[in-house]
């Protein structure tokens, strides 16, 4: 399920009393952008046993902000990897992962990845195949083989309203 929902960041004045748009005193405006947020579908084997996983995806702040989040919430294995990707058309992305789970707390990996290669208000699909390649790796680390699959049906939830 997907939603949107539209919000006027508070800037003061800028904002009127209906959260609507009102210059302010240097002429710049205060913009509505939207949220979306919804499941992402996606199929996770371990040794070739279908496992359970529940991910999702949050994309805010006008859509230079998206976190993929991934909860395997089987009793030992329980495991779950949040990736949260920020960029503008003007930089890098920033990529960060926090695992936890599976003797981990709050394991945190930060890389810079060029816009042209990642990023998440242009390249969401790939966003969506970097969190894949973190999780395999993650859970692959104690030898285990584990297949993160994706498809057409993960990347309808990532299709922006522009």
């Amino acid at each position: 399920m997907r939603s949107a929902s539209a919000f006027t960041p508070s800037c003061g004045p800028d904002v009127d009393a209906a959260g609507g748009r009102s210059p302010a005193v240097d002429g710049s405006v205060a913009v509505a952008v939207a949220n979306l947020a919804g499941q992402l579908p996606l199929s996770l084997t371990l040794h070739g046993q279908p496992r359970q996983a529940h991910c999702t995806y949050v994309w805010a702040a006008g859509g230079i902000v998206l976190t993929i989040t991934t909860v395997i919430p089987e009793r030992g294995l329980a495991f779950e990897l949040i990736s949260t990707y920020t960029g503008h058309r003007d930089s890098d992305t920033i990529a960060v992962h926090l695992a936890l789970g599976r003797g981990r707390i709050g394991e945190i990996e930060t890389y810079r990845h060029p816009r042209d290669e990642l990023n998440p208000d242009e390249l969401a699909r790939a966003c969506a195949y970097d969190h894949a390649h973190r999780l395999s790796e993650a859970l692959s680390d104690s030898g285990r083989l584990v297949a993160v699959e994706l498809d057409e049906h993960t990347f309808a939830g990532l299709e922006r309203v522009e």
